[in-house]
């Protein structure tokens, strides 16, 4: 409930036909079950789960229930893409992809899984990162801050790779050297902050690009 005062139908002793307030309950909280784990149709190495309605880019789409085949004798890790595809793997979770679920596994069975689905609403966050004079790639946890602070020496320009789905961060080059910092995906083209500059860039899917020249 969400105070001492409940604001739902709660059941009442004796009451008859309890299940079609429950049933209401759960039909209203259904938004709030989407890729949930669904029992009826987990079994064995089969991981079930709900589906819903999602929004991408103001476009409504439809999630059917669904199941998904699990690697035996592992930590497998459901994700979901934008579009609500869900997949796994069993490396980890993957950047720009949401996080669902890790299940971890025996040779035939499920033996404890652990809900991440709540990742899905992001706070505003900040990231203080310390550049080694090299390349960096971020994970996922880092690039699910808004804003990416970068400092340490530099002797050449270096390339911050972030995850391609659709994302805008503010980004500040607080490195020394007088060098810049490329900010790109793992494919398509990136886009250059100068030393002691801040911009808001943008992962379009595709390539980096710049929202706001430098300042």
């Amino acid at each position: 409930m969400s105070n001492s005062t409940p604001t739902f139908d709660a059941l009442t002793v004796g009451q008859y036909s309890k299940e079609l307030t429950v049933n209401a309950m759960i039909d209203a909280a259904s938004p709030a079950l989407i890729f949930g784990r669904r029992q009826s149709t987990c079994s064995g190495l089969t991981w079930g789960y709900y589906g819903g309605t999602i929004a991408v880019d103001g476009t409504h789409a439809q999630i059917a229930n669904g199941t998904l085949a699990l690697t035996a004798s592992a930590t497998n890790y459901i994700e979901s893409n934008r579009a609500g595809v869900v997949s796994k793997n069993t490396s980890g979770f993957t950047a720009g992809m949401w996080q669902l679920y890790s299940v971890t596994t025996g040779a035939a069975n499920v033996t404890s899984y652990t809900d991440y689905r709540l990742q899905a609403y992001q706070v505003c966050g900040k990231l203080a990162k310390g550049m080694t004079d090299a390349n960096a790639i971020l994970t996922r946890a880092e690039a699910e801050n808004n804003i990416l602070e970068f400092t340490g020496a530099l002797t050449a320009q270096r390339n911050i790779t972030v995850p391609l789905g659709a994302q805008q961060w503010t980004v500040f080059n607080n490195t020394t050297g007088g060098f810049g910092l490329q900010f790109i995906g793992a494919t398509g083209t990136g886009i250059v902050v100068g030393m002691g500059k801040r911009a808001i860039i943008y992962a379009d899917g595709t390539n980096v690009v710049r929202v706001t020249a430098d300042i």
